[in-house]
């Protein structure tokens, strides 16, 4: 591959990784919700009966931002807080009816930009993009 193409490519998908960055803000933004929140509520959603502690731990924040994300997304009506029967100590982060919702939202969202990320190409062009893309990924994430 010459050199100029390694150049470029690094571009290319830094690029594309801006757009989908940009895409996704916007989508979030029509739902009132902003990336940390919305990171948030898909942790709790495939993590039941979770703590701060452990969003805190999940997304690398302060305990007091994990907090701050929970108070807000409880305004919102997304989530709720229970203390544990184990140890009275502890709250659980419960997602509301409505913070269900918004994870359906929010599926939907991250499908339509799935979508058009595979758009025009046929099922082995599809299965091929995904398997570099991973192959690509595994290659950098080691690079020190």
């Amino acid at each position: 591959m010459p050199k100029n193409t390694e150049n470029e490519l690094g571009r290319l998908i830094l690029k594309l990784a801006n757009t989908i960055i940009k895409n996704r803000n916007r989508h979030l933004e029509a739902l009132d919700l902003t990336s940390g929140q919305a990171d948030s509520l898909q942790f709790f959603l495939t993590h039941d009966q979770a703590t701060a502690t452990e969003l805190k731990e999940y997304l690398g924040i302060t305990h007091q931002t994990a907090r701050g994300i929970i108070q807000r997304m409880i305004t919102k009506g997304l989530l709720e807080l229970h203390r544990s029967d184990a140890d009275a100590r502890c709250q659980i982060v419960e997602v509301t009816p409505a913070g269900q919702e918004m994870g359906l939202r929010m599926i939907a969202n991250r499908e339509r930009t799935g979508g058009l990320l595979l758009q025009g190409m046929d099922a082995m062009e599809r299965k091929n993009f995904i398997r570099l893309l991973t192959k690509a990924l595994a290659n950098v994430s080691d690079d020190r």
